[in-house]
């Protein structure tokens, strides 16, 4: 037997300590070390328990969240969700207003987006995250000129999805819903965002949601490496990262410095006080403008805001927070829409609301297609009922309005329980979706469960009994823009498009109204929609 080589036997050894070091991390370094909490767990183990109920929990994250719900939050109890990739703890619903009236400097949801996202690695300019700019612009100027934009969001939607799902009325054509559907919100976005003729580059597009998918994938392997290993380990495991941010910036950089050399030349910008661009932004009316306009209103030095690499940064930020997030939605309440039982009619209704709505339509002189009215989308409240459904059924997530604790020395809750600093702090908002005390028949699938309901009820209205965008202050700053988004994408493809379900998995041929649609799997803490869903479409011969 030949001696191993000193390299190998160094590499090997190396390997070995890592290996030792991740296993010792996972088993002593840990929120319940620090809080007398109990631990979500299938089963009592006495054999590597903490280990073995952290990979269980992984494994298995929807079962850990219904243990989690049913034996505590449901009993007014808190206890920790233990993963790989460490602990949260979740607090039941009573404590939410508590919470979302903590000063950021107790419990910060800042803190919990760069935890969570490790932002420290994963984003090229992880200062972008203080302050977060960007979204000040989406809270104030994109909600202010929310049906400012719709033309330009339904001129995109017409030309993106015809080029996507085609236009022939006499042949069947498939499509798998998410990938499509996120390709044409990325579209969408990026209209509102940098504009013609940006918003059509593949490149820009397609550099634009890899960053998205590799923040995804790179939070969350880093976030199951220890603090001590992640900036060796990120080196490695965000290479995705940087190259997709390379380029985006390259082609973003030149648009930035001509529109940047516009402004300067120009007259002065209006009311430098504002956050976005309240003033004249010289013809311009995109999210790139305001920003744009901001930075050079506004004396910034840590970030440098005129610096197109942090421009671009906020650009990729934006873009991460909005499409994937959309293309969930969206593809949900298609299956829904679509698998409802037949005697219900819930696409016919839909597509009905969706024609009566067209009829106070106007017709653009720039556009190709008639598009709805500026008035039209709040009378779409059919549509807003499914799209608030689909969200109660099917989160991207199972835990919402996190938070971490950065009180120095921690902070008790009102019911006495201790919250260590550092500690991640959650609800269990699946479980309260999903609560027969709270909704009745969560099981099944009511679009129309909110129609009169009221404002209270509306898809975009947060409560502490529905947490799709979260509640409080910080809740999504754009949801109202992804829901009128939504609800043109939605209506174009009733009014446009005959569309059939394709069963895959053991199932079959098209969708006949019956059984179930394709449900989204958990793969970790990310609830992931199946990627195997199509749908068979034709496009309809529209008088």
């Amino acid at each position: 037997m030949t001696d191993a080589h000193p390299i190998t036997l160094l590499v090997s050894g190396f390997l070995g300590f890592i290996c030792i070091y991740i296993f010792y991390s996972i088993i002593v370094s840990s929120t319940s070390k620090r809080t007398q909490l109990p631990r979500v767990s299938n089963k009592k183990r006495w054999f590597l328990a903490k280990l073995r109920t952290r990979i269980w929990t992984t494994r298995y994250y929807g079962d850990a969240l219904k243990i989690a719900y049913d034996d505590f939050a449901k009993h007014d109890q808190p206890c920790i969700l233990a993963g790989l990739d460490g602990d949260t703890i979740l607090l039941p619903q009573s404590a939410i207003p508590w919470m979302v009236a903590q000063p950021e400097n107790v419990l910060s949801v800042n803190g919990s987006h760069k935890h969570v996202l490790q932002t420290r690695y994963t984003f090229p300019r992880p200062e972008v995250m203080d302050p977060t700019v960007h979204f000040d612009i989406v809270r104030s100027e994109l909600t202010r000129q929310l049906f400012t934009v719709t033309p330009e969001v339904c001129d995109e939607l017409a030309a993106a999805v015809d080029e996507i799902w085609g236009t022939s009325t006499k042949t069947w054509g498939f499509v798998k819903v998410f990938d499509s559907l996120t390709r044409i919100i990325a579209r969408v976005n990026n209209r509102v965002f940098v504009g013609l003729p940006l918003c059509r580059d593949e490149k820009y597009i397609e550099n634009a949601t890899g960053f998205a998918e590799d923040i995804a994938l790179s939070s969350t392997a880093l976030r199951m490496i220890p603090g001590s290993l992640r900036l060796l380990a990120s080196r490695f495991v965000t290479k995705s990262n940087r190259k997709h941010a390379h380029a985006f910036t390259q082609i973003l950089t030149p648009e930035i410095q001509r529109r940047q050399q516009e402004l300067r030349d120009a007259e002065p910008v209006g009311d430098t006080t504002k956050d976005g661009g309240d003033g004249d932004t010289h013809g311009k009316n995109d999210f790139l403008q305001w920003l744009l306009t901001r930075s050079l209103t506004k004396s910034h030095t840590k970030p440098d805001e005129t610096d197109p690499n942090i421009i671009s940064a906020r650009l990729l930020h934006i873009n991460f927070a909005s499409v994937h997030t959309t293309s969930f939605i969206a593809s949900n309440a298609l299956l829904d829409i679509l698998a409802a039982p037949t005697d219900q009619k819930v696409p016919e209704k839909l597509e009905a609301e969706a024609h009566e709505t067209m009829d106070d339509a106007e017709l653009d002189n720039d556009a190709k297609v008639r598009s709805w009215a500026r008035n039209a989308l709040p009378k779409m409240k059919y549509l807003d009922s499914a799209l608030r459904e689909s969200s109660r059924r099917s989160s991207i997530i199972g835990v919402g309005v996190n938070h971490k604790v950065v009180a120095k020395g921690g902070v008790t809750t009102p019911e006495g329980t201790f919250l260590p600093q550092g500690s991640l702090v959650a609800v269990h908002s699946g479980g309260v979706h999903n609560d027969g005390e709270v909704c009745d028949g969560p099981g099944e699938y009511k679009p129309f469960r909110y129609v009169d309901g009221g404002a209270a009820e509306q898809f975009t209205a947060t409560s502490t009994t529905y947490l799709g965008f979260g509640h409080g202050r910080h809740s999504c700053p754009g949801r109202s823009f992804a829901a009128n988004e939504l609800k043109l994408l939605l209506s174009y493809l009733l009014v446009n498009y005959d569309m059939q379900m394709v069963m895959e998995g053991g199932v079959g041929g098209v969708w006949n109204g019956k059984g179930h649609r394709p449900e989204c799997e958990w793969m970790g803490p990310m609830h992931v929609f199946p990627d195997g869903a199509k749908l068979r479409i034709r496009r309809k011969v529209v008088d």
